[in-house]
């Protein structure tokens, strides 16, 4: 058994936790949930060696621990799966899994055929089927996300962190990597399990601990006595409140002009497809992986080049062929992957808002100036309610849901005419979530075009005016907003019908 006793933690003059008690046992899968900023990040860092508590105790087996760090923890049974991916793109699946500890022949050749026994059984169980010697940074967001589990569990845990392990899986990749948790709790492992997918937690959790503003509200709550509804109420405290201080959805669409796609083709990855979007319209692409939501976003962002068919912008001009470009000509891309594709971690706050505006925009003059820079980020951040000590920190200092907020920041700076959201709340807590759906909702009201995709399928029954369902490269139907459900989604990407 692991536990934490009165762990507090002071970052200067702010106390990130406050006399947090946490117990953690064998066999049992505990979710660890909390808002942004509620503490849950700092004390997962505490309990993975990551960083020192200020104050308390850590018992690991009835024997005090002071972890100096992650090597130290992994070596006495505690290991993390981070949501941030920490893979080394231009290595190979085998390589990233034994990075730092590869078996050799004599300590010098590396002995790749020990290493593929190792890693077969671990791969199969998280169900990840691809060739060893494939380099990493070819693979998708949630082929390398289960990468990171699979690295884990070759340590053998005995106490094993999962940090938003299901934010990039398709439903059919959560329920097996669920599928893998519930071994592990089989086999004695305690597993703390941090997300925001409060569906997934209520499915695989035996216990609930929440934290709000460093403090424990909720501790090893068994799953059967607690609700959904209350979670949501532990973590924000008054969530109807909170609701009601956001913008509400404006009109599924005017008779402005919006974006017409016409006979878009991308070799055998996207058959004709056509499309016309309203200008305050929110059009959902939903699919399995690789099925063509993604090739879409990518030509419209000038990633990939179409083979035919034509892009006609909202202001009537013609599809740009380059992410340049397509940049100029007013469409914002907010990816699913932040921490690559959406932000600067080492830079400044105001540096990441003003990098659309300042640089392919040219809206901010040849000589940048640092106060002009600070003022628009700090204006960003009261809007979009950015938590964070000043426009002047680097990013990387912020929670995941602060972070993205920042992403979108960067792209509405930049007052574009056309905005792609890809996974646009992946890894964010139920209070960011909210506010992200209300500034999806007043982007829509300010008659920008939205195109969005959502590895969570209730997301986009909620989000969407309509959603364009595709299989296998070939768009197949369409469901209209008043039958949006999960369920018809699930059914609909699963088999490729589309029932009227």
């Amino acid at each position: 058994m692991y536990v934490a006793t009165d762990v507090s933690k002071q970052y200067g003059g702010v106390r990130a936790l406050a006399g947090v008690d946490v117990e953690i046992r064998p066999g049992e899968v505990q979710g660890l949930l909390g808002a942004n900023g509620a503490g849950k990040s700092t004390l997962v860092k505490i309990l993975v060696g990551a960083e020192a508590p200020t104050s308390g105790t850590l018992t690991l087996g009835g024997e005090p621990v002071r972890f100096a760090n992650v090597g130290q923890a992994v070596a006495n049974g505690v290991s993390i799966v981070s949501q941030e991916l920490n893979l080394f793109p231009d290595l190979d699946l085998l390589e990233n899994l034994f990075v730092l500890r590869e078996p050799r022949h004599g300590g010098v050749l590396l002995n790749r055929r020990e290493m593929a026994r190792r890693a077969k059984p671990v791969l199969r169980s998280v169900g990840l089927g691809v060739r060893l010697g494939r380099r990493v940074g070819t693979l998708r967001l949630a082929e390398q996300q289960l990468v990171e589990i699979a690295r884990a569990l070759l340590d053998r845990p005995r106490i094993l962190f999962l940090d938003e392990p299901t934010s990039a899986l398709q439903a059919s990749e959560r329920e097996r990597l669920l599928e893998v948790v519930r071994g592990l709790r089989e086999s004695g492992v305690a597993v703390v399990f941090v997300s925001h997918l409060l569906g997934d937690v209520f499915s695989i959790c035996d216990t609930i601990t929440v934290l709000r503003n460093g403090r424990v509200v909720v501790s090893r709550r068994p799953r059967g006595e607690i609700s959904i509804q209350e979670v949501v109420g532990h973590m924000l405290g008054d969530v109807e409140g909170a609701r009601r201080r956001l913008p509400e959805r404006g009109g599924n669409g005017t008779d402005g002009p919006g974006l017409r796609l016409s006979s878009l083709t991308v070799g055998s990855a996207l058959e004709p497809f056509d499309l016309e979007a309203k200008a305050g319209e929110v059009v959902g692409l939903a699919g399995l992986d690789g099925s063509g939501p993604h090739v879409v976003f990518d030509v419209l962002f000038g990633r990939r080049r179409r083979d035919g068919g034509t892009v006609v912008m909202p202001d009537g001009s013609r599809g740009r062929r380059t992410t340049w470009g397509a940049v100029r000509s007013g469409i914002a891309f907010v990816p699913a992957d932040r921490k690559r594709l959406g932000v600067m971690l080492e830079k400044p706050i105001y540096e990441n808002v003003s990098l659309v505006s300042a640089g392919p925009l040219r809206r901010m003059g040849l000589v940048l100036r640092r106060p002009a820079m600070t003022a628009r980020a700090r204006r960003w951040g009261e809007q979009l309610r950015i938590v964070m000590p000043s426009p002047r920190a680097h990013v990387g200092e912020l929670s995941g849901g602060n972070q993205q907020k920042v992403v979108f920041a960067k792209w509405l700076d930049a007052e574009p005419k056309v905005v792609l959201l890809d996974d646009p709340t992946r890894g964010v807590d139920v209070g960011a979530r909210v506010e992200m759906h209300a500034l999806i909702a007043d982007m829509a009201a300010r008659r920008r075009v939205v195109l969005m995709t959502s590895s969570d399928l209730e997301e986009l029954a909620d989000v969407c005016d309509r959603v364009i369902v595709f299989f296998q490269g070939r768009a197949v139907g369409e469901i209209p907003r008043e039958r949006l459900s999960e369920h018809r989604l699930l059914e609909a990407i699963g088999t490729g019908a589309v029932a009227s």
